[in-house]
């Protein structure tokens, strides 16, 4: 049984709920009082299905919120030459990706639209590099998204239940600076201590980084790459995110999501992209208390479910 698995077991035991696994335990079918609803993943029974695909959509979501004139991170999609079902099937997929490369002055993230922890996500900054991207992206994935690159300094995460927002945290990426007399390795292990214990131990980790010199060992913000979550202590900006992710939730009324807004360079706020399954294994792992809150949010859903 896994750690989230365990999680839904003791609430669910303390909530009197019977709980089958299914489906190779893919599926979790919770039972009270003649009522039986479902857990598929991270996915908890409290989105519509098709608000839930749409969700998980990156493309569809940032064209319904761009609809409800909400700021989000500009999305294009294009599909795999082999998608039968592609309006665009009989145009040069890769001459209009090539397009938005250069339109974009060779700086844009390609990503599978349905991807989440950060896979199969790429920041392309070379033609070469391009066709190698689209090659692996489309052996999986019937379409990509394309984004330009945005200079992003945070990014932060909301997690929400039935227009109630049960979490606010930012996410730092795992870029640390040098003094002269440590080594990377020295750098990143007191930055995330859990992740970096176990990824560490290349010879290149031995460098020592020149005073002031940058090392970001990963680009993106997601906990599961090494990334730390802080808590939000700024008063106006935890307002403004507030404010954005209410209104969110207002206007497509998310049932239990987590929202992700990006802070650009210049202090503007955008949307990153919505998920409709909502894990917090590395929240828990990094976060001191993090299993207490984990809990109380997944028993507060729960009894959602069941309401």
């Amino acid at each position: 049984m896994n750690e989230f698995h365990s999680l839904i077991q003791d609430i669910c035991q303390e909530l009197q709920i019977k709980v089958h696994q299914l489906s190779k335990d893919w599926v979790l079918m919770l039972e009270k009082d003649g009522k039986t609803r479902f857990l598929s993943g991270y996915k908890f029974d409290l989105n519509g299905h098709a608000l839930g695909w749409i969700e998980d959509d990156k493309y569809a979501m940032f064209d319904i919120l761009t609809a409800k004139g909400i700021p989000v991170i500009e999305h294009t999609i294009a599909f795999s030459p082999e998608n039968k079902h592609s309006y665009a099937k009989d145009c040069n997929q890769y001459q209009i990706i090539l397009d938005y490369f250069n339109q974009h002055h060779q700086n844009i993230v390609v990503k599978a639209n349905t991807s989440t922890c950060g896979r199969g996500v790429f920041h392309v900054t070379e033609e070469s590099t391009l066709q190698k991207v689209l090659d692996q992206l489309f052996q999986k994935h019937y379409s990509i998204s394309l984004c330009p690159f945005y200079e992003i300094q945070a990014e932060y995460r909301l997690i929400y239940l039935k227009g109630e927002c049960l979490l606010l945290y930012g996410k730092k990426r795992p870029s640390v600076i040098g003094d002269g007399k440590r080594t990377i390795r020295e750098l990143l292990l007191p930055f995330n201590p859990c992740y970096f214990q176990k990824k560490v131990s290349d010879p290149a980790f031995d460098r020592v980084l020149r005073l002031g010199e940058v090392y970001e060992y990963d680009w993106k913000f997601n906990l599961s790459s090494g990334a730390i979550s802080f808590p939000v202590t700024d008063k106006k900006l935890k307002e403004k995110l507030l404010k954005l992710g209410n209104n969110i939730s207002r206007e497509i009324e998310l049932g239990f999501c987590s929202v992700d807004i990006v802070e650009t360079g210049n202090k503007e706020l955008y949307v990153m992209e919505i998920n409709s399954g909502v894990m917090m294994k590395n929240y828990i792992r990094t976060v001191d208390d993090g299993f207490k809150t984990a809990r109380e949010i997944y028993k507060k859903t729960i009894l959602a479910m069941f309401q």
